[in-house]
């Protein structure tokens, strides 16, 4: 399953396009479960429903109505309600876990979430409410649940923690999956006495990549390094120097071109790369010395980092040991007044996967998030 708190914040948007789902509820039907004095109330149960049945949309077809699928061999409407009790449990099994790890939340990590809460209801606080969800409901099951998952997937993985990672693993993996360099460019127009943009010529192409094929030269040879290169050209072009200090980009995203020339080259030198934009000379740099200087020290880098590398897992192992939490009580009457039925209308009646996608990944983990792509694409 893709991470949870994903999941969730995409069902908020798809949540405001939902206005037909409204109702009142009697007094003991105001709450959907408790733990001690910890109750969550019905509008959170709505919510998880609803990012549930977000999640039943995304692994079906978009010429099946959900309600009419079956999903990893389930009624889906079953394997809706399954799944937002799971997502109940989580939000107790994530406050145990912060309470046994010896976790608080200082004022600027509350502050935190009733930003986060405050900033999703300005847009969406009118069609939460028609509902019947509360801004307490949603900054309850939203955001206070997303800032304690932060925190107990950070106590987790660290040192001590059950998930603990071995020391180096994050930096194995960063060196393994980014590639760093530095580059400038020119683009393959210019500008004409009439202030508009004109494509070069195939004359000027040629100078161009011969200018820039020199740079490459030398650079390599080490006669120039690449921030001098690229003072030079923009001095000899009247422009301005676009050289770009050091980037560490996922090799997945980028551009075809880039990755290919830097993957022809040895760390510290240089390559001509050709795009349909525009020349570029990169010069590709080690790994390893980004991460130690811009990473390693950072600690929102570094979970970042460690969420790209273990969110999926995360995320199932909350959900998996969520389901034999302990001491919660669930007010099932007012759970099963909510209809699933009552959360679909003709924009989400169908699900949201192609065909092919559906065939080829009939569970949840068959869809990915779409990536970033670099900027020198």
């Amino acid at each position: 399953m893709r991470n949870i708190w994903k999941r969730i914040a995409a069902a908020t948007l798809a949540l405001a396009m939902c206005l037909s789902f409204a109702g009142c509820y009697d007094e003991n039907k105001t709450w959907a479960a408790r733990q001690g004095e910890d109750e969550l109330p019905i509008g959170a149960y709505i919510y998880y429903l609803y990012s549930a049945y977000i999640e039943a949309a995304d692994q079906v077809d978009s010429e099946t109505a959900v309600l009419d699928a079956e999903i990893e061999g389930q009624d889906a409407q079953q394997w809706i309600k399954d799944l937002a009790l799971n997502y109940v449990q989580a939000y107790y099994y994530i406050g145990d876990k912060f309470d046994e790890y010896g976790l608080e939340l200082t004022e600027e990590d509350q502050e935190n979430v009733e930003n986060t809460a405050v900033s999703f209801w300005t847009y969406y606080g009118s069609s939460l409410e028609d509902m019947g969800i509360s801004q307490d409901s949603f900054e309850k099951a939203y955001a206070l649940y997303g800032e304690k998952f932060q925190r107990v997937m950070k106590a987790m993985y660290g040192e001590g923690g059950e998930l603990a990672l071995e020391d180096g693993v994050l930096e194995e993996y960063y060196c393994g999956a980014y590639t760093s360099y530095e580059y400038f460019s020119a683009p393959l127009t210019t500008t004409d006495e009439d202030g508009e943009s004109v494509d070069l010529t195939d004359e000027e192409k040629a100078d161009l990549k011969e200018t820039f094929e020199g740079y490459v030269k030398k650079i390599n040879a080490g006669d120039l390094t690449m921030s001098e290169a690229a003072d030079e050209y923009a001095e000899e072009s009247g422009t301005d120097s676009s050289f770009m200090t050091p980037v560490c980009v996922k090799s997945e995203n980028m551009s075809t071109e880039v990755f290919d020339a830097l993957n022809s080259v040895k760390e510290g030198e240089a390559a001509f790369v050709e795009s349909t934009s525009g020349y570029l000379v990169v010069r590709k740099l080690s790994v390893k010395d980004y991460y130690d200087e811009y990473i390693a020290g950072d600690e929102d880098q570094l979970f970042s980092l460690l969420t790209e590398l273990k969110g999926e897992e995360y995320s199932d192992y909350v959900l998996e040991q969520a389901a034999s939490v302990e001491g919660v009580e669930l007010n099932q009457s007012a759970m099963d007044s909510v209809k699933v039925s009552s959360l679909v209308d003709d924009n989400n009646r169908n699900g949201t996967s192609s065909a092919e996608e559906t065939e080829s990944s009939p569970s949840s983990e068959g869809s990915s998030d779409s990536e970033d792509t670099s900027e020198t694409e």
